[in-house]
């Protein structure tokens, strides 16, 4: 199985990639947004609360002006009086303009001088506010002044009376850094509902492909299989129509070269019957038997054409067999008929086979070891997800260069190997054409103390 991910992976995973990277760059740049809006709302909200106070100095008589400012005056919301304004504003923001203008239109009576707004810290201060006393009474103990950060106190100052100026500190809560828990939660939702959504698609987009994929392995195995559904995007659908076209052309390719060689056997066979019938009507004698053999050649060599070609156009079904039990009758009529075979077959390998085919590719190989090694030992084992049936002789061998090409047809290998044997080099490439019909192989090995060792490797 190969180890490099799927395009249905990798198309999704480009597709969760970037959303999660613009998911997170739009939540990042939401919650600095959010909090510099939440920031100047609150300081909104501490300027309307001044204004309420200041308006109420005004409207009250003199003698409540210091209860007010004593019961207003809160840890949260310091409020005091003093003879000049507590922040100096030498160049105001942009947002502290807009906060003045605001309460411009809250308390329209102060003149332009009489009104300062400044977002600070506690350097800011151009005089200090007294220490906080809850309770306003004489000897209650009296809170630090433990003024936060730059930037997150609202400080206003108002001209009251004369030279008196009321000031206000409104403290602006820390915002809490709501990115962590914020962008976790929305990470792992979004990326699981994109993650599935994107499966899904791209599912469907390279569904076709894989189908692609499938028929091209099933046509390996079997020409005759069903063709490629005609469906998907249009780029799939040009595929799989040329890909039925080409299964269409193999198919014609193959049944024309069947037909071939059966209207090629059917003219010769009848002038050789003639010829045969001709010559057993002869006086016996040495050119006589010299004809009737030559005829049984080649009429061997017509079968075996005949043969090959059924071999690449067989449309035998499929069964279940114990495959140790076939190759162990194959063995048993081969040595009835006198060959020096021995076998060594398990039981127990059931696969889904053509029988008739296997029978025919297993005993091509045996054979071929009994013709070039004079003797044959078979076996079959299990590996892994594979059936195995091993033929070794004790021949010469066949030289390394030359392993690929034995599986020819019409290649009888090396001349070491052949010179004195008969055969038109077909077995091998029929042996071969039966192993990849059922997605299977032949393997040729030299074996180090000699001799040859033909695997005929099948999937269970």
């Amino acid at each position: 199985m190969a180890l490099h991910a799927s395009m249905r992976f990798q198309t999704a995973a480009i597709i969760v990639a970037s959303f999660i990277l613009s998911h997170a760059a739009g939540l990042f740049f939401y919650a600095l947004d959010r909090r510099d809006a939440l920031a100047v709302t609150e300081a909104v909200d501490r300027a309307e609360r001044a204004a309420d106070i200041s308006r109420l100095l005004h409207e009250l008589p003199a003698d409540w002006h210091d209860s007010i400012v004593l019961f207003s005056d809160t840890r949260n919301f310091r409020v005091w009086l003093s003879d000049q304004p507590a922040v100096a504003v030498p160049d105001p923001t942009r947002t502290e303009r807009d906060i003045t203008a605001y309460l411009r239109t809250q308390v329209p009576r102060i003149a332009e001088g009489d009104l300062r707004v400044r977002l600070i810290g506690e350097e800011g201060f151009q005089v200090a506010p007294p220490p906080f006393d809850p309770s306003g009474r004489a000897g209650s103990p009296a809170y630090a002044r433990n003024l936060p950060d730059q930037g997150s106190a609202l400080a206003i100052s108002m001209r009251h009376d004369g030279d008196e100026w009321i000031n206000f500190i409104g403290f602006l809560s820390p915002q809490q850094a709501s990115l962590p828990g914020l962008f976790l939660a929305n990470f792992i939702s979004s990326a699981i509902g994109i993650a599935l959504v994107a499966f899904w698609l791209v599912r469907r987009v390279t569904q076709p492909l894989a189908r692609l994929s499938e028929a091209a392995e099933r046509l390996g195995r079997n020409l005759f299989s069903m063709p490629l559904p005609v469906t998907g995007p249009s780029e799939v659908v040009l595929a799989a129509t040329a890909f039925n076209k080409m299964q269409r052309r193999l198919i014609r390719l193959i049944r024309g070269r069947t037909e071939f060689l059966a209207a090629i056997s059917h003219d010769l066979r009848t002038p050789i019957t003639q010829i045969r019938l001709r010559s057993e009507m002869m006086p016996a004698s040495p050119e006589r038997e010299k004809n009737l053999r030559a005829l049984d050649d080649i009429d061997v060599i017509i079968g075996t054409f005949l043969n090959y070609a059924r071999t690449l156009d067989e449309a035998e079904p499929k069964s279940r067999i114990d495959l140790g039990a076939l190759v162990g009758s194959i063995c048993d009529d081969l040595a009835d008929s006198g060959a020096c075979i021995s076998c060594d077959c398990a039981s127990g390998i059931i696969i889904s086979c053509k029988r008739v085919g296997i029978k025919r590719a297993v005993t091509n190989l045996i054979e071929n070891a009994l013709k070039y090694g004079q003797e044959a030992h078979v076996s079959t084992h299990r590996s892994r997800h594979v059936a195995v049936i091993s033929v070794e002789d004790r021949g010469p061998g066949i030289p390394e260069s030359q392993l690929e090409r034995v599986f020819l047809p019409f290649s009888r290998g090396d001349k070491s190997r052949s010179s004195e044997s008969e055969g038109i080099g077909l077995g091998l490439s029929i042996a071969q054409a039966i192993a990849e019909d059922h997605g299977g192989e032949v393997r040729l090995i030299n074996l180090s103390g000699g001799g040859l060792r033909a695997e005929l490797v099948l999937p269970l």
